[in-house]
């Protein structure tokens, strides 16, 4: 490491965070990370003045993925016409940003996110909702995006509507109907 104003912290692919120590002096900061633009590093510059300290720091990615929820999960399918959908952890449990509806294309759209030709990064996705006529996907979502603007096609079955039935006796109002049962016949 050199001991002048310029300091360079090695991070390796998954690291996210570092450390180290650094002489009393105001530095510029650079950042370099595929699907990220660098020039949207705030802040671009870190003062150490005596004690320790701690930076935190923010780039933005510029990929667009666009997520189409269908009933074929294929180009072409009949669009579900409302919903959202978040981006989530591996496992769905942990939220990050703001949910995006889903428009009557079946369309949500992300702005800001990173990929890689060379190193996809994969992103994870939680339907939260859709229309009244469709079952939300019931797993995470997951994207590998390797391009500036992608698009991926997810199925929504279409829904299962509970009915509850009683079958009671004609004259008897209220009365059940024992050892019976309804048949129904359709599509």
């Amino acid at each position: 490491m050199q001991r002048r104003n310029k300091w360079q912290i090695t991070t390796y692919k998954s690291l996210t965070t570092g450390s180290a120590n650094m002489l009393n002096s105001q530095y510029s900061v650079t950042v370099n990370a595929n699907g990220y633009e660098s020039t949207t590093l705030s802040p671009d510059s870190y003062t150490v003045s005596g004690s320790a300290g701690t930076g935190n720091f923010t780039v933005s990615a510029d990929g667009v993925l666009t997520i189409i929820f269908n009933e074929t999960g294929a180009a072409g399918g009949t669009p579900i016409t409302s919903g959202s959908v978040i981006m989530t952890n591996k496992s769905g449990t942990i939220y990050y940003g703001q949910a995006r509806s889903i428009n009557a294309n079946g369309k949500a759209v992300f702005n800001n996110v990173p990929y890689s030709a060379n190193s996809p990064y994969t992103l994870y996705f939680k339907q939260l909702s859709s229309d009244y006529h469709h079952n939300p996907i019931n797993r995470v979502i997951t994207v590998h995006m390797s391009r500036a603007a992608q698009k991926v096609y997810v199925l929504n079955t279409a829904a299962e509507e509970l009915q509850k039935f009683t079958l009671t006796d004609a004259n008897y109002e209220g009365l059940p109907v024992n050892s019976a049962n309804l048949n129904f016949t359709g599509e």
